[in-house]
């Protein structure tokens, strides 16, 4: 029997709502787990600092409410990508991903996400794309130390748009502790719509994919298409990513306060497990 678990973004619900109540929402809402975030948000990426107390604090609140933090968003990351030719910034990245992966082991995450860019707010060159290949294999020795899986996301830039970008930097830098965190939004939005390729393109990741973003997309919007009016072909890429081994999914959900939240991240639950 297939057993898969389907977790909820953090950030599908609003910033200000307090993290055990984002707990409790997803619990009620159907989802397995919930997708912790340190990110560029203030008091997000403030988590970083949390006192041994607070991470005893919330890894037990996970357990008794049933809701484990199985995969954890760096995405504060894209502030310091590891392809920044400044050296300082680059051992800023390492500080932050050291202590990023100390919190996620003291959560319980097994997974945690870092997002495919050599560089974010600035053109990628053949020298931020070399600089990110001699940083990249520090990061993952850092990663392996504490025992967590680094996932690097397929993402919305050419340096990294496919899942098969991203097996190719597993690829180079061969560890058990280095995988690809795959997003389909992003990968159909590489492929122009085309569900062929992109279920294609799943299927090379086989031994590299840990972990999926299930989200809709179209082209140029990669954030908060609703699910079902995008162009994924959710069908065809659950179906893959069962054939090559997934069993954690996190539906990327990002909040719009402008609707009903609450009942559209059940509704999304609800959508998702159709196709499983």
């Amino acid at each position: 029997m297939y057993k898969y678990s389907l977790g909820m973004y953090e950030k599908a619900l609003p910033d200000d709502m307090p993290l055990e109540e984002k707990m409790q929402l997803a619990k009620e809402s159907g989802y397995d787990h919930v997708e912790f975030c340190v990110d560029l948000n203030e008091e997000r990426a403030a988590r970083l600092n949390w006192s041994v107390e607070e991470r005893e604090k919330w890894r037990s609140l996970s357990v008794k409410m049933g809701v484990p933090f199985t995969t954890f968003s760096l995405s504060l990351l894209r502030k310091t990508p590891l392809g920044l030719l400044d050296r300082e910034k680059n051992q800023e990245a390492f500080r932050v991903i050291d202590e990023g992966c100390a919190l996620a082991a003291a959560l319980g995450s097994r997974v945690m996400l870092v997002n495919g860019y050599d560089v974010y707010d600035e053109p990628s060159t053949p020298e931020t794309v070399a600089r990110f290949y001699e940083n990249l294999p520090v990061a993952v020795g850092i990663c392996a130390y504490h025992g967590v899986i680094m996932g690097i996301e397929n993402a919305e830039m050419p340096f990294c748009s496919t899942i098969s970008d991203a097996a190719e930097f597993c690829r180079r830098v061969p560890s058990p502790f280095f995988r690809v965190y795959g997003d389909i939004g992003n990968t159909t939005n590489a492929f122009a719509g085309d569900a062929d390729r992109t279920a294609a393109d799943l299927l090379k990741g086989k031994g590299y994919v840990t972990s999926l973003h299930l989200k809709d997309s179209i082209p140029g919007e990669y954030r908060f298409r609703d699910y079902g009016k995008g162009h994924v072909d959710f069908q065809r890429c659950i179906d893959a990513a069962k054939e090559i081994g997934v069993h954690i999914f996190t539906a990327e959900i990002f909040c719009d306060t402008s609707k009903d939240y609450v009942s559209y991240v059940a509704e999304v639950s609800r959508f998702l497990r159709g196709y499983f």
